[in-house]
């Protein structure tokens, strides 16, 4: 018996066995997380799709009886004055809280915290100073939205804390309840874009700063030429994500102001999938309107990130 053969025909074959598990495992591991993301994002995505055209509902003729009604849905929802408002108040909501509030705060505090303090007790006091200012902000992040909201609606309530700070006798959240919901986001929203920011500024190194400051560049151009390139792709990170999470709001602000349609985008297809609202050919709150609004607000949303890639872009050019 040639033994030396046997084991050199055996080597291939064990070779191509660790091959095939080499090349086949890693797929296999992946298919349980590509089943979840198909089950809970696809699946809806198309579904909200197919159900925009049809006059499906969960209430009246139209559970049981549902059918193709072409781009009704879609002429209802952007020929709504309450929609239109939502859409423009939407706009505002997250260019102010968070691409303003939050992304600008949450800059200028990292770049606070990152800063060297004085020497001595000074110093020493500077760093306890920054490390309960950073623990406050990192605590709003935090907290639960519904605890969240319901703590502003208290505080901007006639003689609540935050009334009472500005002098204010009246229910501030009712009467204003767009710049409540912008001073409550703010709040809540800004310690992500801080650790993020801080996160990119301590990959930068020390001696790139020290290299510029010693060919005389001023603190505005050592943030164009040194700090922004080297952060953009956070910024870009943090624009987006904080842009969705806005646009997507729901609980923070419900739970503030109510269920005011106008008020909000998620508010309005909250108010039609509930059923207290609805065109008149499909009966009260159709989830046919809503899924509509929904995946507007979702192409919307998608114009706003393929904006962001083109600017971040152009701004590195211009760096």
């Amino acid at each position: 018996m040639n033994l030396s053969g046997a084991g050199k025909s055996a080597a291939p074959a064990s070779a191509r066995t660790a091959a095939l598990v080499e090349f086949t495992l890693p797929k296999l591991l992946i298919v349980p997380a590509l089943a979840l993301i198909g089950l809970f994002v696809v699946f809806p995505l198309v579904w909200s799709v197919v159900m925009s055209f049809t006059n499906y509902s969960m209430l009246g003729v139209t559970a049981r009886k549902w059918g193709f009604i072409g781009l009704k849905n879609y002429i209802w929802v952007l020929t709504d004055p309450d929609f239109q408002a939502a859409i423009a108040n939407s706009f505002i909501f997250t260019i102010v809280s968070a691409l303003i509030g939050q992304a600008l705060l949450g800059l200028a505090l990292a770049v606070v915290m990152r800063m060297k303090g004085p020497e001595g007790w000074v110093g020493a006091a500077t760093k306890v100073l920054k490390v309960i200012a950073g623990a406050l902000v990192f605590v709003a992040w935090i907290i639960p939205e519904v605890v969240a909201g319901y703590c502003w609606a208290a505080a901007m309530s006639r003689g609540g804390l935050f009334t009472a700070m500005f002098g204010i006798n009246y229910n501030f959240y009712v009467r204003h309840p767009l710049q409540a919901m912008i001073i409550a986001n703010i709040w809540r929203g800004t310690a992500f874009s801080m650790i993020l920011f801080m996160a990119a500024l301590e990959s930068i190194p020390n001696y790139i700063y020290e290299a510029a400051e010693v060919d005389g560049a001023t603190p505005w151009q050592r943030f164009r030429y040194v700090t922004f390139p080297l952060i953009s792709n956070a910024l870009l990170v943090d624009f987006i994500l904080i842009t969705v999470w806005t646009f997507g709001l729901f609980t923070l602000i419900f739970t503030l102001i109510g269920p005011q349609m106008d008020y909000m985008w998620t508010l309005y297809v909250y108010v039609l999938a509930t059923g207290r609202m609805g065109p008149p050919w499909t009966g009260p709150g159709p989830l046919s309107t809503a899924a509509a609004a929904a995946d507007i607000m979702f192409v919307i949303v998608l114009a706003l990130i393929t904006g962001y890639l083109y600017a971040l872009r152009r701004l590195r050019r211009w760096a």
